[in-house]
């Protein structure tokens, strides 16, 4: 009896197994330096090793899918793509995991002889042309002073942006994270100097769709806990 009880559950478990390798995780991605960079129209960066080491071995393919936030947010709930990086702005009916991902400061970078230490003084940045990358949730100040916004487009809109900063096309080119562009080893910091607006940390998560099956969703959640739990992506930046 108990043999037969043992090989039920063993079969059930290969079973189960199965199905879950058999299939596919999908992943849409959005440009998000330094996390995401678009290069010759493929996405890179971090985030992309991070998740890959997350759920290799249970799935037979993990896609990463470069495309806009409004169209992921379509995507996802169509059912036609499992996961979205980077899920800011939240949407009605689209989950994410319970904890973020990550956390960051926005900012702006200046070219250097335009450089604004202080954000937050009033009417610091009244006239200013600010770049400002599609569907990125902008700081309370913005609509408290006579900023002239324009949305950056292209394949690659951090450069996109770095360009029109230098060519004085944009007085301040707006980032979510400008902590991780403006350091001494990149070549840019001869060139440019960021500000960050302290006390407005945005929360970034991963959405889910809402098509995921019961099982897949269960299987990813709990990687994506376990993995957090051990090495957050914040403490694996460190490593690389």
């Amino acid at each position: 009896m108990k043999n037969n009880i043992l090989l039920k559950f063993c079969i059930a478990s290969l079973l189960f197994t199965s199905v879950v390798k058999s299939s596919e995780l999908i992943i849409a991605i959005t440009e998000y330096p330094p996390h995401v960079n678009v290069v010759e129209a493929k996405v890179k960066g971090s985030i992309l090793q991070y998740l890959n080491n997350m759920f290799s071995g249970r799935f037979d393919g993990i896609k990463f899918v470069n495309m806009s936030s409004k169209r992921a947010i379509r995507e996802l709930e169509k059912g036609t793509v499992d996961l979205f990086f980077p899920y800011v702005q939240r949407v009605d009916g689209i989950k994410s995991f319970a904890e973020p991902i990550l956390n960051v400061v926005p900012g702006l970078c200046f070219k250097k002889n335009k450089f604004i230490p202080i954000l937050s003084a009033p009417g610091a940045l009244d006239g200013y042309n600010v770049g400002v990358p599609p569907s990125l949730p902008l700081v309370p100040i913005f609509s408290r002073s006579a900023v002239k916004i324009k949305i950056v487009e292209g394949n690659n809109v951090l450069k996109r942006g770095v360009q029109l900063l230098l060519s004085d096309r944009i007085d301040a080119f707006y980032h979510p994270s400008p902590i991780n562009v403006y350091h001494y080893t990149n070549p840019l910091a001869k060139k440019i100097a960021c500000s960050l607006f302290y006390g407005y940390a945005e929360k970034v998560y991963i959405g889910l769709s809402p098509e995921l099956l019961k099982e897949k969703y269960k299987i990813i959640t709990k990687l994506y806990e376990k993995q957090m739990s051990e090495k957050p992506y914040e403490i694996f930046l460190l490593d690389l």
